[in-house]
């Protein structure tokens, strides 16, 4: 597998050349600053851009370009990373050599006629399909209440980053959606590709095809940000005391969780020991939550932690019986004060790291997370896999125990289920 990074005036091009799969990728990742009034806009544009274009403006034409392609397949989608949002559109085909060279060309002309060809009519979104999308979009939202695990983490993260960009969900209030119309939606549109979003290209695939060339054609046209400021890292300042909450809502299961402020980790700490920490913590199948939890005191369906490093802090989630929940609060503290005793965290240590060992290996045959760590490092500095799994072994026994004093309460919240 072999990187090379080409900067453009307008954008940089990532390509990552690798003969393990036999497909192509191309994404597209646009970037900017994270403004909350977009989120009306995001999904519903993302929508309206690969469901029809002006060239393929019914379902029946995208179906046969669809088949045309061998199954070409282009989607989009829409997120808040740290103080950042995106929107990433993404093209994946069968590499051409195993068709023909001529299908290439024609696959990214289609991808070109999606990016900036939408199916506009009178300067707007072609009514027809606009409100189709819409009206699913406006179902999806109501429907998350009926989804505990969904709705119980947007309602914790207003909570747990109250003032800032990880406060908010990728899915709009319904009232500011409802206002949205084809119109402004095309103007929204619009923006992409002006000079507001910082655009990075990653390409990923067996290539001996002038990608380059092909590519500086279709974005021809297009201008991206010149930000070098960008950066995933949120300024928060959590409040010292515990905030606590409870919401009802008739499920017949509750959603806990509990949030920890990371406070003044140094970079190694952030990167390397808190990985070995969570892992022991909440992640790996017999870490502490789990055992002390659910298996010696049944109270919880399911339990487990997961941590950002963008807004520093780490999150333990339990699906519990509303009955349990002081008694569930109680224990998960408990579980966290052992993480400062040497004999309980000396016990998972070494089955922690081959925990993460193993995953890392996953790296090399998963092509998400290969593009996506190609987009990730032009806003923060990353190790690669390898670089990664090193330093992870270098991290002490006293180095996870000494984390803890780094880690204090911030927010519980619970998602009553009052069935």
């Amino acid at each position: 597998m072999n990187y090379k990074k080409i900067e453009d005036n307008e954008y940089n091009l990532h390509i990552v050349n690798s003969n393990r799969f036999r497909t192509i990728s191309i994404v597209v990742f646009l970037t900017k600053k994270f403004n909350p009034k977009d989120i009306a806009f995001a999904n519903l544009l993302t929508q309206n851009m690969t469901f029809t274009s002006k060239k393929y403006n019914t379902k029946t034409k995208m179906s046969k370009i669809y088949e045309d392609l061998y199954g070409a397949h282009i989607s989009g989608s829409f997120g808040i990373t740290g103080a950042l949002e995106s929107f990433s559109f993404s093209l994946d085909f069968l590499n051409p050599k195993y068709t023909d060279r001529k299908y290439f060309k024609k696959t990214l002309d289609y991808f070109k006629e999606i990016l900036f060809n939408p199916n506009i009519v009178n300067n707007e979104f072609d009514n027809t399909y606009f409100n189709i999308l819409k009206n699913d979009l406006i179902s999806n939202i109501k429907a998350i209440k009926d989804d505990s695990r969904k709705y119980g983490s947007i309602e914790y993260a207003k909570l747990m980053y109250k003032g800032t960009p990880n406060a908010y969900s990728v899915y709009p209030e319904i009232e500011d959606l409802e206002k949205v119309t084809a119109k402004s939606l095309y103007n929204f549109y619009k923006a992409l590709f002006n000079g507001d979003y910082k655009i990075d290209i990653v390409v990923h695939g067996d290539l001996d095809y002038d990608i380059q060339k092909y590519l500086k054609d279709c974005f021809k046209d297009a201008k991206g940000s010149n930000d070098k400021s960008l950066s995933f890292d949120v300024i928060h300042k959590y409040s010292d005391a515990v905030e606590e909450k409870i919401d009802n809502l008739p499920f017949n299961q509750s959603r806990l969780y509990m949030g920890y402020r990371l406070n003044n980790l140094s970079s190694y700490e952030m990167n390397y020991v808190l990985r070995v920490y969570n892992t022991i913590l909440g992640t790996m199948n017999d870490s502490i939550l789990f055992n002390i939890v659910r298996e010696e005191n049944s109270l919880c369906y399911a339990i487990g932690s997961y941590y950002s490093k963008y807004n520093p802090s780490l999150t333990i989630y339990a699906g519990i019986n509303k009955k349990n929940y002081e008694k569930t609060v109680k224990l998960i503290k408990e579980c966290v004060e052992l993480m400062k005793d040497k004999n309980t965290v000396k016990k998972l240590f070494n089955y922690a790291k081959k925990t993460i060992n193993t995953y890392l290996n996953n790296y090399y045959d998963d092509l998400s997370m290969q593009i996506n760590n190609c987009w990730t490092k032009e806003f923060e500095d990353i190790d690669d896999v390898e670089t990664i799994r090193e330093e992870i072994e270098k991290v002490t026994l006293d180095d996870v125990i000494n984390l803890n004093n780094k880690i204090s309460l911030s927010v519980i919240y619970l998602l009553k289920g009052d069935n």
